[in-house]
């Protein structure tokens, strides 16, 4: 973290970061390591730190857990962001009680208008694989606004480079027949008013001389930026010179050696519990199918599209995995995996069989981590992200490239998810909705505990 807010300075943009309140995410799952009050105390004191990140633990706030709450008392004064996907009732305003100032988890009208009633400030988000905008249209009204702002929250470099940013959302808000002033208001004024970012909230002597000139509300083509004052784009030209990467410092992974009879599961009963994703959703369904079996041990059913799905530790080399079945990657005669896993980042792999599942594991385990894809046995794509195995030292274009010949084969072996990486970093999120896999097993978000791939 340290090495990532250095990188800041040397950009000329204004980045600033919300503390992360959840490391890990929840009680239920293991990642680098933990980040406790301590840490926190140090961010809270850094400059381009403003709040604290998204409170992922629910049950932790809604317990009034000590750690939980000492963490929230830290940052009294500044924003604290939430995250409560479908929490409503007694349980929402408990929540909100505690501290909680903002959510970005909103899917529905209801859960938007109950949280907005309730004082919550909402970010609208459209990202890679959430994408909640359409829906949330009716609610940006004027007696609204000053509670709504835009959010992308996990943007792919593709999506970034051929479609935009934040500019995105606004074209989109204004062909859907909002008013320009209304639809940047979303963008500028309401979250800077958020953030506490007094210095930046408009037009006015004494502000931060941060402009974006464009033309063409339509379109939002951006014609000039002026940084600080100083013009830093004009004319699709950047004028000012990139800076590479600070180095990092060494980061290797440690994964335990297994064997591909190490990756089999023995049947233990009749039917299988299967994570279901769709396109344009984080929530995951929760689904139980009958098991397919063969010589006693589980097997895909391709016909239904249920696939493998794996979570292995990789900082401390744990011989235990995550075993489950996911469906909706339509993935056939491969498998792909990737280390970019939200929270913890742990390696992720799925496929429809246990030699190309096993090609994927061995050969992240000897490039350090970043995004793979296997077929008949053999990586056929690789996209390094030597920076602690979530960071790529690609120039945006390469990587792109890299990953335009992954989404190729992808499709050729019957991908049909515009983002499947994306959407298969998510998996390992034991807390949003309904069913995830952790390094420890399938995860029953609902219920709050693991359950066995074959419980009844």
């Amino acid at each position: 973290m340290k090495w990532y807010l250095r990188l800041l300075e040397a950009i000329p943009l204004d980045v600033y970061v919300m503390a992360p309140s959840c490391v890990p995410s929840c009680r239920f799952e293991k990642g680098a390591g933990v980040l406790g009050v301590k840490e926190l105390t140090w961010l809270r004191g850094h400059k381009r730190v403003i709040g604290l990140g998204e409170m992922m633990d629910i049950g932790g706030v809604l317990g009034r857990k000590k750690p939980v709450m000492r963490k929230i008392d830290l940052f009294a004064g500044k924003p604290v962001d939430g995250h409560a996907p479908m929490l409503s009732g007694e349980a929402l305003r408990s929540y909100i009680a505690a501290g909680i100032h903002s959510d970005h988890e909103t899917t529905t009208l209801v859960e938007s208008r109950e949280k907005l009633t309730l004082g919550i400030h909402l970010f609208l988000r459209q990202g890679s694989v959430s994408k909640d905008l359409d829906t949330s249209l009716p609610l940006i009204k004027k007696s609204y606004l000053p509670q709504l702002s835009l959010c992308t929250d996990d943007l792919a470099v593709r999506d970034l480079f051929e479609r935009g940013h934040l500019d995105l959302l606004v074209r989109r808000l204004v062909r859907a027949g909002l008013p320009l002033a209304r639809a940047l208001r979303l963008a500028t004024v309401s979250p800077a008013h958020y953030f506490n970012l007094s210095d930046r909230k408009g037009l006015d002597l004494g502000r931060k001389a941060d402009l974006v000139i464009f033309e063409d509300p339509e379109d939002i083509n951006v014609r000039m930026t002026i940084k600080n004052g100083r013009v830093v784009y004009r004319g699709e030209k950047r004028l000012l010179r990139g800076h590479a990467l600070t180095k990092a410092p060494p980061s290797r992974m440690k994964i335990a050696r297994f064997s591909l009879d190490d990756l089999r599961q023995k049947a233990k009963g009749h039917t299988v519990h299967v994570i279901r994703v769709r396109e344009g959703a984080l929530l995951a369904e929760h689904r139980v199918a009958e098991a397919r079996i063969g010589d006693g041990y589980l097997l895909p059913d391709a016909d239904l599209d249920i696939i493998y799905a794996y979570a292995f530790d990789r900082y401390r080399g744990e011989k235990q995995y995550g075993f489950g079945f996911v469906q909706g990657f339509s993935l056939r005669g491969g498998a792909i995996g990737t280390t970019y896993a939200h929270d913890s980042h742990n390696l992720i792999i799925v496929g429809d069989n246990l030699i190309d599942i096993f090609a994927v594991l061995t050969g992240l385990t000897e490039k350090n981590g970043g995004m793979a894809l296997s077929r008949h046995g053999r990586l056929i794509e690789h996209i390094p992200m030597p920076f602690y195995g979530i960071i790529s030292d690609r120039d945006g274009r390469e990587f792109m490239r890299k990953e335009k010949r992954m989404d190729e084969a992808l499709k050729r072996m019957g991908v049909m998810l515009t983002n499947p990486f994306f959407q298969m970093s998510f998996l390992s999120l034991p807390v949003i909705p309904a069913l995830r896999l952790t390094t420890r097993g399938l995860f029953d978000v609902t219920r709050q505990r693991h359950i066995g791939v074959n419980d009844e």
